[in-house]
């Protein structure tokens, strides 16, 4: 019985005989629940029942199939039932990307395993060490939202429930319109596109797209890209994957005159002209070509190309997005908002300052894939993205309802120092705050941090090293910090590993990175709190709440017998000058940009205590001789000793050699005068002075000195403050060495640096 009513609920939309079949329904949700003979049984019935119907779609996801990139590769497809087998793996991130090629009167399909168990079995990659999981919180609260959620059905092996039909019914007057003979299916759609038309026969077209999945933003970028194809205009189209411009290659070739290379996407009709006979090259029609983001094209144009359009501008390094725009004169940029890949608020809060003020911004809200009020999209968004009343509770309003908007705007005038006075803090794990405090927290962090996805808070709800902390005023949020606690006794038994870099486990960031830049294994048993993410309410900003919610911090870690408070960054004069007005030492910046922001990472710390303050001693001191003048033998024995241990990891294999080129640089800038002052100590000195442990340290540099005076190439190398590729292969080239890449490059270092530690065991 219980089959026979799935499969009239699921097949309802889309038989003839049925009562549903012509009234417009919101897309369901159905979640199947048991072990694994049953889940597995009633896929197949889901299967059989879907294939009843000719016109029905069905799509197959798991974890597997949607990891890393995979997962950008649903974007602009759809189907009318979609299956995510949760029951291996799970991620918030995997169901959003499912759910949004769910069409209209479809059916998302959960399958899970008994919940009870699938709660406390989850698996999940991210768990630091010495800490274990053992239940999710993330899941808990997922499950609880689809128990209390009307829209939402379940087949499980003991129950059947399946809500009404006419719970999803759409009363006609809500249905789509269509506009410009059914070219556009929204208004807004239609002014977006003549917008963009204007601008573009002006020359002036610089455009953002911003919206949530299922708009029409590519079937609206489709659509003005086949204009402008239709009237012998040029198109250059990049994406991160070529994959996600599927839809928007689609549109094309809906004009019968336009001939696209759909299947390829790579090839262009200039392209295809240039290898025909002269008699074929000329043509009145334009042409559309797809590039990757690195493609030479981008930023060379030349006038080739009339127009520059960036799908899904928000997956790309931010400089990367800047660098299209500076090279060229005419495009677009289109993002997703709210989808998987995160709120997208962070990228539109960092590029917007950057954009020219004639851009036209353009907003689409209007779903087309779905119907406005769609379940599935409303429960996703509260549960997955904290984004459900983003708006309202940045602007200060409450999920209740209640404006609190006026409390927020007297707040930004007051006195900062009056605020303080009534601000209170708190700081626990995430199972002590309640919904509406969760709520706010996620949405600061969403605005204040570029990437922030559905997954990273599934990441922070259910690691169990992380604390968050908040200030409030009359119990609205005004500023959260998320705090990884770090170091430790959790690291002990790895502590030596982790200073040589042979380990790297899970977790731990800073205090991995503080062993790994000392090269003391003691270094990683010290207590950390690293503040992960920090983030004030906009309208309070610079008011001094986040330097009183560090201070704050710092005034519970003594409780916690905490060494020392860290946090590392993506770098930029004004977060430098914040994090070093709060006492925290800058102690390491990172030699790549990251992929995304395009800024360096640093670390700094604040020393708690006085060994974390000898740490930070050492590490300015090791910083600051790679700068200076100072000679190799005025440098004190813990800069020397950190020289000779990480050259040691490196020729052991466990340091790479980026890791080790400042030092290499510093010994091979300073060669003649140490080979020098090493042949002026006559032998009974040094003989005795070898006898010390600050001897050893010496001789071992000397020697090193000396393999590098002896051979030629190697000064010649060392002697560039980077390392860069190019420039070491023309070097060596020179010297009559060839290498291929970075790896035979670091081979034939080892191989030269081995003989000055052939006397050494392990690290001085």
């Amino acid at each position: 019985m219980a089959l026979t009513q799935l499969r009239e609920w699921l097949l309802a939309p889309y038989c003839e005989n049925s009562s549903n079949a012509t009234s417009p329904l919101h897309r369901r949700m159905l979640v199947i629940s048991g072990n694994d003979d049953f889940c597995e049984a009633e896929l197949c019935h889901i299967h059989s029942f879907a294939n009843e119907v000719s016109s029905i779609s069905v799509a197959n996801f798991s974890g597997s199939t949607l990891k890393g990139k995979k997962r950008q590769q649903v974007l602009g497809s759809e189907c009318d039932l979609a299956i995510l087998d949760c029951r291996d793996f799970f991620k918030p991130g995997d169901v959003m990307a499912v759910a949004g090629i769910v069409k209209r009167s479809g059916c998302l399909i959960l399958v899970c395993p008994n919940f009870n168990d699938w709660i406390k079995s989850v698996s999940v990659a991210f768990i630091s060490e010495g800490f274990a999981l053992s239940h999710s919180r993330y899941l808990t609260r997922f499950i609880e939202g689809l128990r209390k959620n009307a829209y939402v059905a379940f087949h499980t092996e003991t129950n059947t429930v399946l809500p009404d039909l006419a719970t999803y019914r759409i009363d006609k007057v809500e249905t789509q319109h269509t506009f410009e003979g059914g070219k556009f299916k929204a208004a807004e759609q239609q002014d977006a596109y003549k917008r963009m038309y204007q601008a573009f026969s002006k020359n002036q077209l610089n455009a953002l797209i911003t919206a949530p999945r299922g708009r029409g933003k590519s079937s609206l970028l489709g659509i003005f890209i086949d204009r402008l194809v239709s009237e012998g205009k040029n198109v250059l189209l990049t994406s991160e994957q070529v994959s996600n411009v599927t839809n928007i290659m689609a549109r094309l070739s809906q004009n019968k005159d336009v001939v696209t290379p759909i299947p390829s996407l790579i090839e262009s009709a200039v392209d295809k002209q240039k290898q025909a006979p002269a008699a074929h090259q000329v043509t009145s029609l334009g042409s559309v070509k797809w590039v990757p983001p690195d493609s030479e094209l981008l930023y060379c144009n030349k006038k080739t190309y009339d127009l520059t359009v960036v799908d899904e501008a928000a997956s790309l390094p931010l400089p990367v997005v800047s660098r299209i725009m500076a090279n060229n004169s005419q495009w677009v940029l289109s993002t997703t908002l709210l989808g998987y890949e995160g709120s997208g608020s962070g990228f539109i809060h960092k590029l917007i300052p950057s954009l020219p003020d004639t851009i036209e911004q353009l907003a689409l809200t209007t779903p087309l894939r779905w119907f406005e009020n769609d379940p599935i999209e409303i429960f996703l968004n509260k549960t997955c993205l904290f984004n459900d009343d983003f708006v309202n509770n940045i602007l200060g309003v409450s999920p209740s309802g209640k404006s609190e908007a006026c409390s927020i705007a007297s707040m930004a005038i007051e006195d900062s120092n009056e605020l303080i006075k009534t601000a209170s803090f708190e700081i626990g794990s995430f199972e002590r705050i309640n919904e509406r405090t969760l709520q706010c927290v996620m949405s600061l962090l969403s605005l204040a941090h570029y990437q922030t996805t559905p997954d990273d808070f599934m990441r922070l709800l259910d690691s169990t090293d992380v604390l968050v902390s908040t200030l409030k005023i009359n119990d609205i949020v005004i500023a959260a910090a998320i705090i990884n606690i770090e170091g430790g006794k959790n690291l002990g038994p790895l502590s030596r590993d982790i200073a040589s870099g042979q380990r790297r486990p899970k977790g731990h960031l800073g205090a991995q990175r503080l062993t790994l830049l000392s090269a003391d294994p003691t270094a990683a048993t010290h207590s950390y709190w690293r503040i992960n993410r920090i983030a004030v309410h906009p309208q309070l900003q610079a008011k001094g709440m986040g330097s009183y919610l560090i201070q704050k911090i710092k005034e519970v870690t003594h409780e916690h017998a905490i060494d020392a408070l860290c946090t590392s960054y993506g770098t930029t004069v004004k977060l430098d000058k914040f994090w070093s007005s709060n006492g925290f030492n800058i102690v390491d910046y990172g030699r790549k940009p990251n992929k995304a922001s395009g800024e360096t990472s640093a670390l700094a710390v604040l020393p708690l205590t006085r060994r974390t303050s000898e740490l930070v001693s050492n590490l300015i001191a090791l910083n600051t001789s790679f700068g200076d003048t100072t000679r190799l033998n005025e440098l004190p024995h813990y800069v020397l000793s950190n020289y000779v241990n990480k050259l040691f990891h490196f020729t052991q294999g466990t340091r790479p050699l980026d890791d080790v080129w400042p030092i290499l640089n510093k010994l091979a800038r300073e060669v003649q005068t140490v080979s020098n002052t090493s042949h002026h100590n006559n032998d009974k000195e040094n003989d005795s002075y070898l006898n010390s442990k600050q001897g050893e340290v010496v001789s071992i540099v000397n020697r090193l000195v000396k393999v590098i005076e002896e051979q030629a190439y190697l000064e010649a190398l060392f002697k560039r403050s980077e390392l860069e590729m190019k420039c070491v292969k023309a070097i060596l080239k020179d010297y009559g060495l060839r290498v291929t890449g970075l790896k035979e490059t670091t081979a034939l270092i080892r191989t030269r640096l081995q003989p000055a530690f052939d006397a050494l065991k392990k690290p001085v």
